[in-house]
Order: C-alpha cells, then structure tokens, then sequence
C-alpha cells in the first residue's frame, strides 16, 4: 500500500499488555498509519469508535474487562461497520472458529514479526476497501433497481420472478404480488422468442410487446431484456425493463381520431356547401316549372318528386353541417316527435338489418325548444351505443318511445336536478349485455370507454350529457347486468316561446292553384354577388324575371368594381366567397354609406356574426322565399 493511503487510514488498537501494544503502535506508526489508542478494554475502545471514525482495529481477544474482545468487536462490527484484525497468543481452531461471528479480515498470532504485523494490517486494509466497494456498489444498483421510474424484474429461465421493483408491482402485479415472466406476454410466442434469444447470450434492447397486467388488461410496453450468471457460474437469469406506452398510445390515437374527425368536418362542411348550391339551382327549376304547369298535366307528379327529393337532399346537407360543427346553434319551439320520425330512416339504418328497430311516437306531439341538429347527433350516439351493446345477438332489439311527463316535484334524473314542470321524453331501449353499476358511475364522462382501443373514442355519452344540460335537460340511465339499458334524454317542454326574429318568410306553395307572386315593386337594382357561377345565372334569371334589374358579380373583386360604376338598392351576396368573403365586402361597401342586404350561405359557421339591419337566407331556397327576404329587407327602414 503507497505511503500516502496509509497517511489516510486511522488504526485502533486493543490490546491490555502496554509493551505490545506500544510496539505494535510504534510500528504501525514508523509504516506511516494513523494510530488511534492504544485502549486497554473493549469498553474503553467502543466508547472512541462513538467520537471517531476508524479504518480498521487490532484487538486482543484476550483484552480483560466487562467486555471480551470477540464481544467488542463484534458490536463495532455491527453497529459501525468497523473491520477488526485479531490478535490472540493461542492458535487452537476451537478458538479461532469462534471469531468468525466478528467476520475478521486477518489473525495475528502471537508472537509475530514486524513483516507479520505490516502484511496482515495491508491485506486487512485492501479487503476493507474492497468491501466498502462492493457494499457502495451493491447500494448504488440497489436504489437504481428499486426506485427506477421504469417497471423492472429478474426471472430465472422458466421466468418465475425473483426479485421485482415497486414500480414493475403496481403495473403488472394485482395484490402486490409479482406475477411470472412469461405469463405477462400476451402472445406465449414472443416469450419463447425472447427467452431463447437471451439465454444464448443476445439481448432484446427497446421492442414493444403487447402484455397483461394481474387484473387482465392489455398494456402495451416497451421492453428490453438481458442475460446474467449469479456470482459469474450460477443458473443462468434473466433481467428486464419496461415502459409502459399504454397511455401514450390511447392519447395518439385520441389524436388521430380528432385530426380525422376534424379532416372529415371539413370535408363534409364543403361538401354540404357546394351540394346547397346544386340543391338551390334544382329546388328553384322545379318550383319555376309547377308554375307553369297544371297540376292535371302528366309531368306535374315528375316535377313534384323533384321538388320532394331535393327538399330530402337538403335535410341531409343540415345533418353533414351538423357533423362538420358548421351549424351554429340555433333553437327553436319544434314538436319532439317530428323530430324523432325524420331521424329514423338514418337511425334504423345505423342499427343494422340484424337489429329489430321500432319507433314509438304519441298521437300528439308535444313542443320543446331545441335545436334539431343537436337532438339528431344525440338520438345518433345513443343507438350507436345501443348497437354496440347488442353484439353477437340474436335476438336484438332497439326501441324509441317518445313520451310526456309531468314532474310535480324537483327530481334527479342521473347527474341533474330537474325542477317541476312539463317534459319531453326520448328513451332508448335495448336488451344488450346491460352495464356494471361502477361503469355506469362514470360512462358519461369524456374519454371514458370500455371498448378496445381504436374502437371508441368515449365522447359519444359524453356529448349526449352535454346537448341534456344545454337544453335544460337532463340524461338518465337505467341498466341491468344480462338484461339491457335505457337511456332516458328528458327535455322541458317549451311555455309559449317563439322562434327567434326573423324575416317573414311565406311556406312553400303546396297549392298549385295558388300561384306566387314573384314581383319585386319598383324594379330595384340589386347587386347579385355568388361564385358558383350555374346558381349566379340561375338566381340572375329569378330576380330579372322578377321585375330587378341585376348586376351580377362572381366574386368580392368584381362586386367591389361593379359597386363603384352603378348605384344598387341592395345586395344578395353568398357569406362564403373565395379571398374577401360576404361579410367583409358588405362592411367594405356600407364604410361610407349604408346598403341594404340579404346574406346567402349554404354553410354557416357558428362563429359568424351577421352584421345588424341584414337578412340572412340558408340555401337551399324556393324562388320566391329569395323574393320575401328581398321585399322585407328593402322594407327595413
């Protein structure tokens, strides 16, 4: 050992004969080590070894006193982690078994040599550093092992668990208990695989496997795996990490969803918007043409069906709206179960031909002030979930009944209070698997779904309680394990609310002998602005006809030029024009001087804000509904 490690090394000495244990201390001294003693008794040393910190101590086994020094040595042993060398003037194996329970580094017996005393005092010191090492070691790997972050586990080769973190214990473990290796893989191939590539001396470094828990659920994890020999020749072992990618995953893929649902809004948004344009064009042809046809003619019944069809198509566009989240919200007194029984064609097709369907309406229709896209979407989620529920079914069935209710005191219906009053009431029945009482606690808060991952995103309840509160409403749930659930959306019946104001609109003209009168009084001059350039000539036609005279415009550009050369009473303008959009050319237009309008838009985006003193008209439209919203709006002021 170099001079200076010995500078470093404090030794304690026991030893109650002075002449020896002044020349053991006298040598070690002249060796370059630190002397601490000589001390006389046992006692006398364990009370030092309290105030300092010793390398390692020489003591007598002999040493008198209350305390032997096998007894001494021993406690510093335990207590301070003191290694001991002994020094004894017996060499009988009897007695020297008996100092193992001290665990000594070395024996000196007397008498012994200089080189003895030297030699055995380095060997005990190098052994001493070695074991503080290995002990530092030992507790390095042990904090990394125990208080990593990351799930991880030793198995031997038939993959019981042998020692295994908190962490891997609350992931894979039910009851606090490890489970086995191999029984965490969801697949008993990618087990074998792994084990034979381990045991032959490879590693697995950062692979994803789908694995189970203790209670079952498929997790998926990011595992890496190694091989090992205790002690370098014992059984061969196995080591291995995890991290679980479970939740990570659950939010790309709520990601994902989202992006697509967002990519197809807008799709279906456009789509409804160019289909308005197309549906306007066509509803208006048909109507021009029962003008001049009598109802006896052959062609009549032609022309009405095109007329019907259309009006079809456009209650479809207002569903694609809806799901693009480009239909603001807009309520309105309406009968519930009109409601329902225009809804059930799309219903009973989502349900499925193996689904029995039924719909059951009142004799009188009963009215609520909502907004109709809302309680379709609602109705939709809810016979989704119904379907879902009836899987692998024979005897499926799905029924809607639509009811009255009265509540003569305030009552929770699910997560709600409803106060007394008047309600409308829509439940959906069916007699699927039914829900257990702790998933039906939390089945109507975002997010949460009991289907397999990539099959539900858990928003579809949670929209239905949303659309309940903002209508005042409330949604209930009543469920039996085995038997089925009904959904109940309850909805206050509306007390003599009016629709919101708006422009004077006549019904469309279901009477042929009763034809409209499309003229427009004065020959106004309207500034007619669209770029779907078929329904600009086709609304031009219906505005000349009636008596205006059109300055036509396909964009806000031209519209702007148009503007600057002849003077317009007013402006019939689409809100979604490419560049400079409706709105933004009327508040260009009206900057110095004030012009009157009527918006027309096939989509309409709840963030909108049409601007006061103008009309706003929804494609698709009748000729002579354009013609209404004109004649109001010129009569505005």
């Amino acid at each position: 050992m170099p001079r200076g490690e010995r500078l470093m090394s404090k030794i304690a000495i026991v030893e109650h004969e002075a002449l020896i244990a002044l020349d053991i201390a006298k040598t070690l001294a002249r060796a370059g080590y630190e002397i601490a003693g000589p001390f006389s008794s046992g006692l006398e040393y364990l009370e030092a070894s309290k105030k300092g910190s010793f390398d390692l101590v020489l003591i007598d086994i002999a040493v008198k006193g209350t305390l032997s020094g096998l007894e001494a040595a021993k406690i510093s042993r335990s207590d301070s982690g003191i290694p001991c060398v002994f020094i004894t003037a017996l060499s009988d194996s009897g007695i020297l078994a008996g100092t193992k329970s001290a665990e000594p580094l070395g024996i000196l017996v007397k008498p012994f040599s200089e080189r003895e005393l030297l030699g055995t005092t380095e060997i005990a010191l190098f052994r001493a550093g070695m074991e503080k090492r290995l002990a530092y070691s030992e507790k390095r790997y042990r904090e990394l092992f125990d208080l990593s972050l990351s799930p991880r586990c030793i198995s031997d080769p038939d993959g019981k668990i042998v020692e295994a973190n908190e962490t891997f214990r609350k992931v894979f473990a039910s009851n606090n208990a490890a489970p086995e290796l191999f029984s965490l893989f969801a697949k008993d191939e990618d087990w074998k695989r792994v084990k034979a590539l381990v045991l032959g001396g490879g590693t697995v470094l950062g692979e994803e496997f789908v694995m189970t828990d203790g209670g079952g659920k498929r997790l998926s994890i990011l595992a890496s795996f190694s091989g090992f020999r205790e002690a370098g020749s014992g059984p061969p072992m196995l080591s291995a990490e995890f991290f679980d990618l479970t939740e990570s995953h659950r939010l790309r893929d709520e990601l994902q969803q989202a992006q697509k649902m967002e990519a197809m809004g807008r799709l279906a948004g456009g789509i409804a918007h160019d289909f308005n344009n197309i549906l306007t064009a066509i509803i208006g042809h048909a109507e021009m043409l029962k003008l001049d046809i009598k109802p006896q003619d052959a062609a009549y019944e032609d022309v009405e069906g095109i007329a019907k069809t259309a009006d079809r198509a456009s209650h479809l566009t207002k569903q694609l709206l809806g799901f693009s989240r480009k239909q603001p919200y807009s309520p309105k007194p309406l009968g519930i179960a009109s409601i329902v029984r225009d809804t059930a064609g799309i219903l009973r097709k989502l349900s499925g031909e193996a689904i029995l369907f039924s719909v059951f309406l009142p004799s009188s229709d009963m009215s609520v002030f909502v907004d109709p896209v809302q309680i379709e979407q609602a109705l939709i989620n809810l016979v989704v979930n119904a379907r879902d529920a009836l899987e692998g079914r024979s005897d499926a069935r799905i029924s809607i009944m639509v009811e009255s209710k009265t509540l003569a005191e305030e009552t929770k219906v699910g997560a709600s209070k409803l106060p007394p009053g008047r309600y409308a009431t829509i439940e959906v029945v069916d007699n699927g698997s039914g829900i257990k009482p702790d998933v039906a606690e939390k089945i109507f808060e975002p997010f949460f779904t009991t289907k397999e991952m990539g099959k539900g995103t858990g928003l579809g309840l949670a929209i239905v309680s949303s659309i309940a509160a903002q209508t005042h409403g409330a949604i209930g749930l009543e469920t039996e394990l085995g038997r089925g659930s009904a959904f109940t959306l309850w909805l206050p019946a509306s007390k003599g609310m009016e629709s919101a104001a708006s422009v004077d609109i006549p019904a469309k003209n279901d009477n042929a002998e009763e034809k409209p009168d499309l003229s427009l009084k004065g020959n106004p001059r309207i500034l007619l602005v669209d770029d779907d350039e078929s329904l600009l000539g086709f609304l031009s036609y219906i505005l000349s006809k009636s008596g205006a005279l059109v300055i036509s415009a396909r964009n806000a550009g031209e519209a702007l030029l148009q503007a600057e050369k002849e003077k317009c009473d007013i402006m019939v303008a689409d809100i979604n024009l490419p560049g400079m959009d409706g709105l933004e050319l009327y508040a260009r237009l009206t900057m110095n001087k004030a012009l009157k309008c009527v918006f027309i838009s096939g989509r309409i985006d709840s963030a909108m804000r049409i601007p006061e003193d103008t009309t706003l008209l929804e494609k698709p439209f009748t000729p002579w509904e354009l013609i209404a919203s004109i004649r109001s709006a010129l009569s505005l002021g």
